[in-house]
């Protein structure tokens, strides 16, 4: 809600790190380390005024852009908002332009075993994953490290490509309906996703190549 305005920078309205605002923790009965929670995506239906989504290109964000610790060739791309109206038949990006609408959470996870953490990070616990596939009909699978679990939610997109390259996806704000169940006596290191179509393993970690080791199991 901070960047009502074409007008707007992001520099100026945004406060990073804490730019990925969270709904939870919800409390799961029953659950305990070594257990496993189930997340059900049942809908994610676009709220509040038109236009309903936002996405930006702004400073240090992105796959592409330069940053402090990753210089690159080329000046930092120039500040831009673009607002959009959204519903569940499409998103009208311009005049010419028309994109499907796709929704998916952005954020889904539970709580880290020990650490204090950015909700802007992914992890073993789930976080700002940013994955398409987290997409109504899915089902995402957390390891629970703390009795209770904490699952929270949010950063919901209506529609993004695989990644956030040169800015942000197509943000909204959303009413989400999702169905949590408890597996007992099932442990997973790692969440894992399934939908009609796969199971996938989610891996987020650093170096690159120990996140692609894990999404290999």
């Amino acid at each position: 809600g901070k960047l009502t305005s074409e007008q707007d920078k992001p520099s100026e309205k945004l406060n990073m790190p804490f730019g990925n605002p969270q709904n939870g923790p919800i409390h799961v009965a029953g659950a305990v380390k070594g257990d496993v929670i189930a997340v059900q995506i049942h809908d994610i239906a676009p709220r509040g005024p038109q236009p309903a989504g936002t996405t930006v290109l702004m400073h240090g964000f992105g796959g592409l852009v330069a940053t402090s610790n990753t210089a690159m060739l080329h000046d930092p791309l120039p500040e831009m908002v673009k607002k959009m109206t959204v519903d569940r038949t499409g998103i009208q990006f311009n005049d010419k332009i028309r994109l499907p609408y796709e929704p998916f959470l952005g954020t889904l996870g539970v709580s880290p075993e020990i650490e204090a953490v950015s909700s802007v990070q992914p992890d073993y616990w789930g976080g700002n994953m940013d994955l398409p596939d987290m997409a109504p009909g899915a089902i995402a699978y957390f390891p629970v490290h703390h009795e209770g679990g904490y699952v929270y939610l949010g950063d919901c997109h209506a529609t993004q490509g695989d990644g956030e390259l040169a800015g942000a996806a197509v943000e909204m704000p959303a009413t989400v309906t999702i169905q949590i169940d408890l597996i007992k006596n099932w442990s997973i290191r790692w969440p894992r996703l399934e939908n009609e179509e796969f199971i996938m393993a989610i891996g987020s970690t650093r170096p690159m190549e120990d996140a692609a080791r894990i999404a290999y199991c």
